[in-house]
């Protein structure tokens, strides 16, 4: 998938990836059951294995349209975090996409069932003062909310004074004579 936004000068890009697969093992497995299914009968049966041909392409062909759907919908989602901003992109046929500035979080959490915790996999949750944003199911999310609390952090860093600024110019309008 291709990137339908740019980097902002002084942006860098921290992380980027796709959620994970949800429901492609299914119509693999089923793929592959059927087809190996049709060749080992092929071998016994004489008028099947005249037509094996087309007996493979048409009780494949649902799995595969299955897989190739599902598969498609997968890799049309995208999360990326950047230095200031993350973004959540998506769609197939109509493409949606989010982005929350980095100084906005507030907090991230993670979501997990039993199953999830098992898998290493979870929801990330982005707490702003607007309200919550839900990332899509991912690989190991406690990582990707330390990655983006991290992120939140630097750039809250990077944006205040130093110590020797604070130092240098404690109070800038202190020694003003007042006008009036």
């Amino acid at each position: 998938m291709s990137r339908r936004w740019r980097l902002d000068s002084g942006e860098s890009l921290v992380i980027s990836g796709a959620p994970v697969a949800r429901g492609v093992v299914g119509p693999f497995l089923s793929f592959v059951l059927i087809e190996g299914g049709v060749t080992a009968l092929a071998t016994q049966w004489g008028l099947l294995h005249r037509y094996e041909g087309i007996a493979l392409l048409f009780v494949g062909f649902i799995p595969a349209l299955l897989l190739f759907t599902r598969t498609w919908r997968w890799r049309s989602h995208k999360i990326t975090v950047t230095t200031r901003r993350v973004l959540i992109e998506g769609g197939v046929l109509s493409r949606y996409s989010t982005q929350v500035n980095v100084s906005d979080v507030v907090a991230t959490r993670v979501e997990q069932s039993l199953a999830q915790r098992l898998r290493r996999r979870g929801a990330v949750v982005v707490d702003t003062s607007s309200g919550s944003i839900t990332l899509p199911i991912v690989r190991h999310p406690a990582a990707l909310g330390r990655l983006i609390d991290r992120t939140r952090r630097d750039e809250a860093s990077a944006d205040s004074r130093s110590w020797d600024q604070w130092f240098a110019d404690p109070d800038p309008g202190r020694d003003r004579p007042l006008e009036g």
